[in-house]
């Protein structure tokens, strides 16, 4: 691909079986009112194992499509697609079950110009009924917003502010305000800034990369925004659900306590999980017993206490 002053705006997009989304993400773009002559879109294929390759071949030139030979994850997923840009523009990270209404991204692109001193920026994310979903940027993990997920303490800021205990409410995004770390799914960085951080931390695989992305972006002076004038729809992983997702999630979250905190704090988190799947295995145990909850769910969350005797097990013995 060649250098082009005219463009804008790269797009990079990992995609593991998700070519469809990809075909859908690509036509909202196409709608969009931004335009296609300055944006660059470069997907990486993370070894899908449906026809997503034959689905996305053909776009090409329109998409610059890498074939990883093997899952490598998001993070090192968004490396390789950012290190074939030949351009100077800024980069979004877009994950491919995202919709985009007509002005998402030329709304956040204003946005990253009004404020360039942020260094990153974001919209706001909605579920698929376009309510807000508390999901747009994320709290510097703490030990008390895990313990208030332990406690189900996030089924009760839900009702009251639309956020979980790492979140944001709609409220404070609409303000167009500073925060910890905007949401991986539609994260906008100043390239020359990415280049310095050398992009995501490969050692997350999956979920948290785009917090410690943004927790080392700040301590070099960069001060993260979310505007409410960027809108998308977020349905959420259609390929990673269940028990997959709960593993994933919560070994990234005590492997960034790991990273940032002390061994006490691990420990401490460590032992808030548990709590947390324990309650939550109990009461889905209680409803089920009284012929009113899901075994589905019940079968989950004992699944993953298990699973977290293995983690604590390898982490010891190593």
């Amino acid at each position: 691909m060649s250098v082009s002053d005219s463009t804008r705006l790269n797009i990079v997009i990992v995609c593991y079986n998700c070519g469809a989304d990809i075909v859908r993400l690509l036509a909202d773009i196409d709608d969009g009112d931004l335009p296609l002559e300055s944006i660059k879109l470069f997907v990486v294929d993370n070894a899908s194992m449906d026809d997503s390759l034959a689905v996305l071949r053909p776009l090409s030139p329109k998409i610059h499509l890498i074939e990883s030979e093997e899952n490598i994850g998001f993070a090192a997923g968004c490396n390789l697609g950012a290190a074939a840009i030949d351009n100077s523009a800024p980069i979004l990270f877009l994950n491919p079950d995202v919709r985009l209404q007509h002005d998402s991204l030329s709304n956040l692109l204003a946005f990253s110009v009004a404020t360039p001193g942020a260094g990153i920026w974001g919209g706001v994310t909605c579920d698929a009924q376009g309510e807000y979903d508390g999901k747009s940027a994320w709290r510097e993990p703490s030990l008390i917003d895990l313990l208030s997920w332990s406690l189900g303490g996030d089924f009760l800021l839900r009702r009251t502010l639309g956020r979980t205990s790492g979140g944001y409410s709609p409220r404070t995004l609409r303000k167009g305000i500073g925060v910890d770390a905007v949401s991986g799914c539609f994260l906008l960085i100043d390239q020359a800034l990415f280049r310095l951080l050398n992009g995501f931390d490969e050692g997350f695989f999956l979920y948290s990369e785009e917090i410690d992305l943004c927790r080392r972006a700040r301590t070099l002076g960069a001060q993260p925004r979310v505007t409410g004038n960027a809108v998308v729809l977020h349905a959420g992983s259609q390929t990673l659900s269940g028990i997959n997702k709960l593993n994933h999630l919560y070994r990234s979250k005590l492997q960034y306590f790991a990273k940032h905190g002390s061994p006490v704090t691990v420990a401490v988190a460590r032992g808030l999980v548990a709590l947390g799947s324990a309650i939550r295995f109990a009461a889905f145990s209680t409803l089920v017993y009284l012929g009113k909850g899901s075994k589905e769910q019940q079968s989950v969350w004992r699944q993953f206490l298990d699973d977290q005797w293995q983690w604590y097990k390898a982490h010891r013995d190593a």
